[in-house]
């Protein structure tokens, strides 16, 4: 993935045109991930995970040129591709009969997925996505001990066990884990302000 994200308008603008095809890539590239985590969250059969995400990048480059920002952000349209495409999956599990043991928890007697149902699954993939990607990003960013002193205090180890391991001093690790925390959160922030469009 490029280290460096276009704006999401300008990106999704290239997207419409089916001859952009780095435009496309790049678009697949940054929610193709997201798409599949939100299925399997949803309860979507493992054998059916990889065409049921296809089916809805499909989706996506057909309605895309239908997307107008000024109605709705891009992750709350995309949702609605997600949702429309799951509901559609899960009826055609229950009329091929099978048993509704391999439908979602979330699966209603008319076999959908209600609105919010969804939207929550959405939220929870959404914030681990952005916290993967903005966590990628840190990384780049910083070079010697200090990803490694933020990552062994993300396991929960304490200042001074982390020093003694690092042969860091104690002050050392906290400036460490500071300047990681605010380059971690400063990424979160970038990445939403440019993956939500």
């Amino acid at each position: 993935m490029a280290s460096t994200f276009q704006t999401r308008h300008s990106l999704l603008q290239r997207a419409t045109d089916l001859k952009d095809e780095s435009a496309w890539v790049e678009v697949v590239e940054q929610y193709r991930h997201f798409i599949f985590c939100v299925l399997n969250q949803l309860g979507v059969s493992r054998d059916d995970l990889e065409d049921l995400s296809q089916q809805i990048l499909i989706g996506l480059t057909k309605s895309l040129p239908r997307y107008d920002r000024k109605k709705a952000k891009f992750r709350y349209w995309l949702s609605a591709i997600i949702r429309n495409k799951a509901n559609s999956y899960f009826r055609k599990q229950y009329s091929a009969k099978k048993s509704l043991d391999q439908m979602s928890n979330h699966a209603r007697e008319n076999h959908e997925i209600t609105a919010p149902e969804i939207e929550n699954v959405i939220e929870r993939e959404w914030a681990a996505y952005i916290g993967s990607q903005a966590m990628c990003r840190t990384r780049e960013a910083f070079s010697g001990q200090a990803m490694e002193v933020f990552e062994l205090g993300l396991d929960g180890h304490c200042a001074a066990d982390i020093a003694a391991k690092t042969q860091l001093t104690i002050a050392t690790v906290y400036t460490l884990k500071k300047r990681v925390k605010k380059r971690l959160y400063l990424e979160i922030r970038k990445l939403s302000a440019e993956l939500e469009g």
